[in-house]
């Protein structure tokens, strides 16, 4: 082949696969881009973000509510168990406070007894010790029943699908846009290349076509 095939071929090649990238950069962009109404003769532009915003937030929060999380299974998740360090850490923590006060009590009504001389501090922390064992056996057994009523109130309350499209729908675009790359900034670089790939490809296929084919 002469020198200008070869020249025809690469310039094919290379004009097909700027097309195939800057197509697809284009499309990414314009995901978000431009943010306000463009508008060119008859034709308004807007990225699709957002011009659908709202929409798509709705949408989003269907989805997710629908597919991904519902707040009575979250809720569920939680064994009683998990629960059973915080009620312990609970008691301990409001004991001294209640036991003083019982202490004090206790010593001023014994003080106004004559002739008894009886020590608050062994008795109250006897029955402190009672109570607290018997407090925390019983919130342990109620703890099933607490969650299983937990989470149908939860879900009755509070709606995921709510929360995301007010997030979302209130969310700044250029935050929005930070995320999106931050999450998919690989996938969509390859998407890029994958273009001026494919581009490079149709060049060619369409060189040979010309040459080969038609000629």
């Amino acid at each position: 082949m002469s020198q200008n095939i070869w020249l025809s071929l690469l310039l094919s090649a290379a004009l097909g696969g700027f097309i195939g990238w800057i197509t697809n950069w284009l499309a990414i962009k314009a995901l978000f881009h431009p943010k306000q109404p463009f508008k060119l003769l008859f034709f308004e532009f807007q990225g699709l973000l957002p011009k659908r915003q709202k929409e798509l937030a709705q949408n989003l929060g269907r989805i997710i509510e629908g597919e991904l999380i519902n707040i009575e299974e979250l809720i569920r998740k939680v064994e009683p168990s998990d629960l059973d360090p915080i009620i312990e850490d609970q008691m301990r923590q409001n004991r001294s406070e209640t036991e003083r006060k019982v202490k004090d009590y206790i010593r001023s009504y014994l003080d106004r007894i004559p002739f008894v001389k009886i020590s608050a501090d062994g008795l109250v922390r006897s029955v402190m010790d009672l109570l607290e064992r018997e407090i925390v056996h019983a919130l342990k057994k109620q703890i099933p029943g607490l969650l299983d009523k937990s989470a149908q109130k939860a879900s009755e309350k509070i709606s995921v699908k709510e929360i995301v499209f007010e997030k979302v729908s209130s969310m700044d675009l250029d935050k929005l846009e930070a995320i999106f790359y931050k999450i998919a900034d690989r996938e969509m670089a390859m998407i890029i290349r994958l273009g001026g790939v494919l581009g490079v490809m149709v060049g060619c296929v369409q060189w040979a076509i010309q040459n080969f084919v038609i000629n």
